[in-house]
């Protein structure tokens, strides 16, 4: 028999059993459409942490004192001084000291939530933050402890809506600041809100929070083969200071960004995993409804052998039904797939990365699904006798 009248005499009970093929399918639909979803959303939600990783800023080196450490050893904390020295050293072309706080900044009746870091000029180069409106801190800043600010993106349209607010006035802990200016957009870095915050110079800082420690120093190698030099020289310079490596943390770009794949390579396999489980649960309720079609088609199938039809050609019809319905299924989910993907890349506001090879595999997976679990029917209905599939009741 030819394969175009295989599709036929396949895709006739199929029209005639609306009810039964739909319920067939339907699993296949889902399963597929959540394997797509979810590998498309684990895929853009990856790629938008690398790129996220990437601005906090190319060659970093991020060095975290640990105070608990510290408070076991009686040992002293790291001075302004000593952090600015840091930005010295060879290989480094910057370091900025950061201490930091929540806390709530308010202008006339309105508040907003933030992180407030006290820092120095050279943070912003190293972050890649970009300014929408007015100046950044000044060594003058720092060096006469004045009580200026530069507010996030987030924080500025809380506090005064679309308006400028540079040379206006806010309050933090009940001190007044002026604004020099405001940051441009730069959006979230996995918990952490890089629009809601204000900075302030870190003299200022420690003046108001009587805490002349620095909690973190971040640093940027001159160039990327530099960047191993500029850590190995930190991480002598942090050793001549405090002792032992255990007294501070040192973190790189590249190390963060290892850390994010690890994570989301790990969530994207599970995830994978249960929406595969669901196909696999489509395809065995796929099985069960080709058997019920082969018991209500007994007199059919007795019909056709007793007129002609060899088994393989009975063999064959079943088998292209179920790979018809689990191809139909894999289309449709291959569908329902690609808008789930969007409307959920959308809603958390990450760009849609699919992969063009997800679907074409799942397509793939329907066809050898639907030949699994079609050849058992498939085989029943071929060997059933004549006589016996005639008087069937």
């Amino acid at each position: 028999m030819r394969i175009d009248d295989l599709v036929r005499q396949a895709w006739r009970p199929l029209r005639v059993y609306k009810l039964r093929t739909s319920l067939s399918l339907l699993g296949i639909l889902i399963g597929v459409a959540a394997v797509i979803a979810l590998t498309t959303l684990m895929h853009s939600a990856s790629n938008s942490v690398d790129s996220r990783v990437e601005s906090l800023g190319t060659n970093l080196i991020v060095a975290t004192m640990n105070p608990l450490v510290g408070a076991s050893n009686n040992q002293h904390d790291m001075t302004l001084g000593q952090a600015q020295k840091l930005g010295r050293l060879p290989g480094v072309s910057d370091a900025a000291p950061v201490d930091y706080e929540t806390t709530a900044v308010s202008a006339g009746s309105r508040n907003a939530p933030v992180t407030l870091y006290g820092t120095t000029p050279h943070l912003a180069d190293i972050l890649q933050y970009r300014l929408a409106f007015g100046r950044y801190l000044t060594a003058a800043d720092v060096a006469s402890h004045l009580n200026v600010t530069v507010l996030g993106a987030q924080t500025s349209r809380q506090l005064f809506g679309r308006v400028n607010p540079v040379g206006r006035q806010v309050m933090i802990d009940h001190e007044p600041y002026t604004v020099v200016g405001v940051f441009a957009a730069k959006g979230a870095f996995l918990t952490v809100n890089q629009d809601a915050i204000v900075m302030t110079p870190i003299t200022t800082y420690q003046d108001f929070s009587r805490i002349a420690s620095i909690d973190s120093v971040y640093i940027q190698a001159r160039q990327t083969a530099h960047l191993s030099h500029a850590l190995d020289a930190v991480n002598r310079q942090l050793t001549a200071w405090f002792g032992n490596s255990g007294r501070y943390t040192l973190l790189t770009q590249s190390a963060i960004l290892s850390v994010t794949q690890q994570i989301t390579g790990l969530l994207t396999h599970v995830l994978v995993g249960v929406a595969a489980i669901s196909v696999l649960v489509g395809g065995i309720g796929m099985l069960n409804v080709m058997l019920i079609s082969v018991s209500e088609r007994v007199r059919e199938i007795g019909l056709r052998k007793s007129l002609g039809a060899k088994r393989r050609d009975l063999l064959m019809q079943f088998l292209v039904e179920a790979v018809i319905i689990s191809l139909s299924g894999g289309i449709l989910g291959v569908g329902a797939g690609v808008a789930a993907s969007l409307a959920l890349t959308s809603r958390f506001h990450i760009g849609a990365a699919i992969n063009p090879a997800v679907p074409v595999l799942a397509l793939a997976a329907c066809v050898v699904l639907g030949i699994l679990f079609g050849i058992y029917p498939a085989f029943r209905a071929a060997r059933m006798a004549p006589a016996e599939a005639l008087r069937c009741d």
